[in-house]
């Protein structure tokens, strides 16, 4: 029953990533475990913040970060979709020309190595 209530909402965050591209943050690295610098992680209900590096905490004291709406922010954020308080998952947001990975790059190598969609990621992988 958990497997196939993960597989649920992997599916539905998928979905929704691959269909966002306009939202650019549908990159990440598969040969990377998803807290490998992440400045930021967020719970299974995309609200609760789990962690933030103190670099990025510096960045929203000091007001050069929005964390409501991701303004300033270019990096790794990762998020537990499972709700164990574990990152499952990471993507690059902001990051690359124009603020994403070129969609060239992303599907050029291995599915589950290296840079990738998030969404082949999710649905080939793991």
């Amino acid at each position: 029953m958990t497997r196939r209530m993960v597989a649920v909402v992997v599916g539905v965050v998928a979905s929704l990533l691959i269909a966002s591209s306009a939202l650019a943050f549908e990159c990440t690295n598969a040969s990377k475990p998803a807290t490998a610098g992440a400045q930021i992680v967020f719970a299974a209900d995309f609200e609760t913040i789990l962690y933030i590096s103190p670099g990025l905490q510096e960045r929203l004291d000091r007001g050069i970060v929005d964390v409501g709406t991701g303004e300033g922010f270019h990096g790794i954020l990762a998020f537990d979709m499972d709700g164990d308080n574990v990152a499952d998952a990471s993507i690059y947001f902001g990051v690359g020309p124009d603020g994403e990975i070129p969609l060239e790059a992303q599907f050029r190598g291995p599915a589950c190595r290296g840079l990738t969609n998030i969404g082949i990621l999710l649905t080939q992988c793991l």
